[in-house]
């Protein structure tokens, strides 16, 4: 029991990450929360782009149903199905801790505090079939700490029939036999929490199937259309060495792109691809090469240019513009091409 016990605390070490959070108190019983990140982050079931966000409680019958929707709340991101978690000390203001991933992966929230609270919501991520084994695992520790009690009843009828001689025993095996049933009703509290952990996740799994269900059906769509797409407008960033950062000359060029595909609102994608000069090896230039086009979605994104519409891959040092033996070359070749695609439906229609 003592060893589930530490592997549950180092599952659940987590780190705190910056964001800002404020709270709407007109309904306490939905815990409405507007939280902001700073970088995407992931829930069970998908990843959520850095921006701001609403949690709440999507049942007055159910605290654990949990609804992560948009600032306006005009859209639902994921509605999830959490377990209670539990913290010794309030805060005064909004607390989200987060799992220990790899750092190349998004930060993975573990669990939602509301201020002055110190009962809240953790999310699931783990297979049911695993917690099934770990629920299987606590029945029968259950099941040999009643047998202990058992046994321990048995002795006390012993040391009964011993009478005075035997009561300084008798009253040794009833504190046993309480701390037996004291651990017995404590793992059949810790069992139902692994069933209700097993039904969070897969409540969850199925939301992720229907989610991805619809973004398989958008791709089917969108290959469908592909041949209808035709280049309407390329542009290209540069990056200083070894940076991702977008200059401000640069920003002035993907405003512009921002600006061209404003209107009409549909009929257009967008392609961005990352290139590096040739310094360093390839592992670290596909991932500098990635970061960099990781910045530009996120720089037009911020400026309201939908994500559904943009497709992004690092190419690493591959397809060099210029001569990489010169200083100038290099610089060249540290570069975000970005392809605006409109439709020839869409093009025919402003024609008209």
């Amino acid at each position: 029991m003592k060893a589930f016990r530490i592997a549950i605390a180092i599952i659940a070490v987590a780190m705190f990450i910056t964001l800002s959070a404020s709270n709407a108190k007109a309904d306490e019983w939905d815990k409405k929360t507007l939280v902001t990140f700073d970088q995407p982050v992931e829930i069970p079931g998908m990843v959520l782009a850095a921006g701001t966000y609403v949690f709440r409680r999507a049942s007055s019958t159910d605290p654990n149903l949990i609804q992560i929707s948009g600032k306006d709340e005009k859209h639902v991101y994921a509605t999830l199905l959490a377990i209670p978690d539990y913290r010794m000390n309030p805060a005064d203001k909004t607390v989200i801790t987060f799992e220990e991933r790899d750092n190349s992966a998004p930060r993975a929230i573990k669990s939602w505090f509301y201020p002055g609270d110190t009962a809240g919501e953790e999310f699931v991520y783990r297979s049911s079939g695993k917690t099934i084994n770990e629920i299987g695992a606590l029945q029968t520790q259950i099941a040999e700490l009643r047998d202990a009690q058992t046994q321990q009843a048995q002795r006390l009828d012993a040391v009964n029939q011993r009478a005075q001689a035997g009561l300084t025993e008798a009253n040794q095996a009833a504190m046993a036999a309480k701390a037996a049933n004291q651990m017995a009703t404590a793992a059949d509290r810790t069992a139902a929490n692994a069933d209700r952990r097993a039904e969070a996740a897969q409540f969850n799994a199925q939301a992720a199937l229907n989610q991805i269900g619809t973004a398989a059906e958008q791709i089917e769509s969108r290959i469908a259309n592909t041949d209808k797409y035709r280049i309407a407008d390329q542009a290209t960033v540069t990056f200083a060495f070894n940076s991702d950062a977008i200059s401000e000359q640069d920003m002035s060029t993907l405003d512009a792109v921002a600006a061209s595909i404003a209107t009409p609102q549909g009929g257009y994608l967008i392609e961005l691809e990352g290139f590096t000069d040739n310094t360093g090896t390839e592992k670290y230039n596909l991932g500098l090469s990635d970061r960099r086009v990781e910045s530009v979605l996120r720089y037009l994104v911020s400026k309201r240019v939908p994500l559904h519409r943009i497709s992004l891959v690092g190419l690493g040092k591959a397809d060099p513009v210029s001569d990489n033996q010169t200083a100038a070359g290099r610089e060249q070749n540290r570069r975000v091409e970005i392809r605006v695609l409109r439709s020839s439906d869409s093009v025919s229609t402003a024609a008209r």
